[in-house]
C-alpha cells in the first residue's frame, strides 16, 4: 500500500473512529507525569511528547494473576487467569518504544517457551508509530541502531505540520488504513523526499557513541575496579529499570494457602538487593557495583549474544528520571576507552541545568 497524506482534523477525525472499534491508548499528559491512557472520542492525545512512562506495561503487565489453584480431591486444580479480549491499538508510539517491543518478543514470543500472557496482548495490538520531528537532549537511538523515524510498528506517521504522511508496514496495517480510507489522500513524491529530510535533520542532532562489542564489554566482567567507580552514585532505587522499555524482569508470588490461592507476577529489577537473594539468604551480587555490572552487561554485551541486537533503544528516560543524575551515555564512553586499555575519569555528572523529565519532540 502507498503512502498516505492526512490532515490534522483528519487525524483526530481517525481517532475517534479507531475508539468505536478498539481501545486505543495514545500518549497523555498529566500534572505530574505523562503516560500512554485509553482515550476516548473527542480526547485529543498529547502527540509532540516522549512520554514519561513507556507503553511497555500495555503489553507486559506490571502486575497480573497468571493463574488460580485450588486442592481437590483429584489433586491440584490449575485455572489459568483470562487475558482481557479484543483488539487494541497503541497511537502515536514512538519509533524507540515501538522498537522495544520488537527487542522483547524475541524473549517472550520468539522462544522455546512463548509466555502466553504477553504474546496474546502483542498479538491483539496494533502500533501506530509517529516519528520523531525533534530530538531530545537525553536521546541516543541511532547510536544502539534506531532511528528516530524509523519504520516499525503497524502504522507509520510523520507530522508535516498540518498533515500527516502515513504508511501502512504490515496486514494489520493495511487494514486499519483501508477502514478509514476516505480520510485519506494520495501522497506524491515530493512528500516522501520531505520525510527523508526531517529524518536526516533529527538524526543529526543526535550523538554519535562508540558502543564496544559484546565480546569485550564482557572482559570487562572481572575488573572490579571499573564497576566500583561506574556505581559510585548508584542509590539502587530502581527508577531506570522500570521506566525501562526493554527492561523486563519479574518476580512471582503466590498469595492464598496450600489448598487455594493465585499466582502473581509483578515486575522486579536486578539493581535491587533482593533481586538475587536465595532462600537460604546468600546474595551473590550483595554490592551495588556487581548488580549495576549485570544491568550493563546484559544489555550491551548478554542479550547481543544471545539475541542479536542491543537491548536498549536509546530512549534516554533512565538519564531523564535518576535521582542522581547517572547518564548511561558515560558507561558506554568509558566502557569503549576501558577495554581499550586506556583511563579515562567518568564524565559523571549532567549539565547543570539538569535533563527535563517529559520530552517535546514533535
Amino acid at each position: 500500500m502507498a503512502a498516505k497524506i492526512i490532515s490534522s482534523d483528519n487525524l483526530q477525525t481517525w481517532i475517534n473512529k479507531l475508539t468505536a472499534t478498539c481501545e486505543v491508548y495514545a500518549p497523555s499528559q498529566g500534572k505530574e507525569v505523562s503516560l500512554f491512557k485509553q482515550v476516548k472520542e473527542g480526547d485529543k492525545p498529547a502527540l509532540n511528547i516522549l512520554t514519561d512512562i513507556p507503553p511497555k506495561g500495555l503489553i507486559f503487565k506490571q502486575v497480573e494473576k497468571i493463574f488460580s489453584y485450588r486442592k481437590n480431591e483429584d489433586g491440584i486444580e490449575i485455572k489459568q487467569a483470562e487475558i482481557e479480549p479484543g483488539r487494541r491499538v497503541i497511537f502515536g508510539i514512538r519509533p524507540c518504544d515501538a522498537r522495544s517491543f520488537t527487542l522483547t518478543d524475541k524473549v517472550f514470543v520468539h522462544s522455546d517457551m512463548p509466555e502466553t500472557h504477553y504474546a496474546k496482548r502483542r498479538q491483539q495490538t496494533a502500533l501506530i508509530t509517529l516519528a520523531c520531528n525533534d530530538a531530545c537532549r537525553t536521546c541516543f537511538c541511532t547510536s544502539v541502531g534506531g532511528s528516530p523515524a524509523e519504520k516499525v510498528g503497524d502504522v507509520w506517521m510523520m507530522d508535516f505540520g498540518g498533515r500527516y504522511l502515513v504508511e501502512a508496514l504490515t496486514p494489520v496495517g493495511e487494514e486499519i488504513i483501508r477502514a478509514n480510507d476516505d480520510l485519506f489522500s494520495k501522497s506524491s513524491p515530493e512528500d516522501e523526499a520531505e520525510s527523508l529530510r526531517i529524518a536526516e535533520r533529527v538524526a543529526s542532532k543526535m550523538p554519535v557513541l562508540e558502543i564496544a562489542s559484546a565480546k569485550l564489554l564482557d572482559e570487562l566482567f572481572t575488573n572490579e575496579e571499573f564497576w566500583v567507580r561506574l556505581s559510585e552514585k548508584c542509590l539502587s532505587c530502581g527508577a531506570c529499570t522500570f521506566l525501562c522499555p526493554t527492561c523486563y524482569c519479574f518476580d512471582v508470588r503466590d498469595q492464598g494457602s496450600a489448598n487455594s490461592g493465585d499466582r502473581y507476577r509483578g515486575w522486579d529489577s536486578c539493581m535491587f538487593y533482593q533481586y538475587n537473594r536465595a532462600a537460604g539468604g546468600h546474595n551473590p551480587r550483595e554490592q551495588h557495583w556487581k548488580r549495576m555490572r549485570q544491568r550493563m552487561l546484559h544489555k550491551f554485551s548478554y542479550f547481543v549474544t544471545q539475541y542479536g541486537n542491543i537491548d536498549c533503544v536509546g530512549c534516554g528516560r533512565c538519564i531523564r528520571s535518576c535521582p542522581v543524575s547517572y547518564d548511561l551515555r558515560d558507561f558506554l564512553a568509558t566502557s569503549a576507552v576501558a577495554v581499550a586499555g586506556v583511563d579515562m575519569d567518568f564524565v559523571g555528572e549532567l549539565p547543570s541545568e539538569g535533563q527535563p523529565r517529559t520530552c517535546d519532540i514533535k
